[in-house]
């Protein structure tokens, strides 16, 4: 059978949304359980697969289950999960912090894959990475990344250090493009742009930068070479940024990330 959904937010909407929209999965096949009633009424409402407000006995039957709560909820929810669990099942986790070590002790359960997803996925555009233990089989790793297809770009690592890495790099990354956006708007602002002509620019600006960094298939460094000429206005703005050491600033801010995940992992 499909997937049961435990958490219905953003993630979790998003996910079951996506396995819709791409015909990954029926109706019928996605179960979601979500505790708030408000927020039950509106899954049906807008994605119309079945709902319940309590995880229970159903869930046995389902191939796999995606845990898509906050983690200040995990261990309630896993501990109740626990009790329903089947040796077959897969648990696909996207809990931020919670180590699968955590997840296997609590759950009493071996086959788990962890996942770091990011808020593109709500969009289909998403980049997730995923670790799995040493028991998911094959069949179960192609069932993970049929789910995780359904929101965008999927990418296997080898060791549970990388989705603390992952987290750092490709989960906050949409926060940091979003930063940089922001700058870039206030500025055009300044230089007299309404808000929406400025919004205009910048949303191009950046898709546009990434489509042709796809299409052209070589590193960012060289694409950007290519758009600064000597003596030009891009080279006057790129030697401001490295006089103010922005490239060093700016990875130094990602080695925090990475580290502050490393701790909430530990502490999970």
């Amino acid at each position: 059978m499909g997937v049961a959904i435990i958490g219905g937010g953003n993630m979790g909407r998003a996910i079951a949304h996506s396995l819709l929209h791409t015909q990954t999965f029926l109706q019928s096949d996605i179960l979601v359980v979500e505790t708030v009633s408000a927020k039950c009424e509106q899954l049906v409402d807008t994605i119309g697969c079945r709902v319940l407000e309590k995880i229970g006995a159903e869930i046995s039957q389902f191939t796999g289950v995606i845990v898509a709560v906050k983690p200040q909820m995990s261990s309630s929810v896993m501990e109740e999960l626990a009790s329903f669990l089947a040796s077959h099942q897969l648990v696909i986790s996207i809990m931020a912090g919670i180590s699968t070590r955590q997840m296997v002790q609590t759950l009493n359960h071996e086959a788990i894959v962890r996942v770091m997803p990011n808020t593109p996925s709500q969009i289909g555009e998403g980049m997730s990475v995923y670790f799995a233990t040493p028991t998911v089989n094959q069949e179960q790793l192609e069932f993970t990344k049929k789910i995780l297809k359904a929101t965008g770009q999927a990418l296997a690592v080898k060791n549970e250090d990388a989705i603390d890495a992952a987290t750092a790099i490709s989960g906050s990354g949409p926060a940091y493009i979003f930063y940089i956006a922001e700058q870039m708007v206030a500025s055009a602002r300044q230089l007299g742009f309404s808000e929406d002509e400025a919004t205009l620019l910048v949303q191009q600006t950046i898709k546009g930068a990434v489509l042709l960094w796809e299409k052209q298939e070589i590193s960012a460094g060289e694409l950007r070479q290519q758009v600064t000429s000597p003596g030009g206005t891009t080279e006057s703005a790129l030697q401001t940024f490295t006089e103010n050491k922005i490239d060093s600033n700016f990875q130094q801010g990602l080695q925090s990330a990475y580290q502050r995940a490393k701790e909430l992992a530990q502490n999970s």
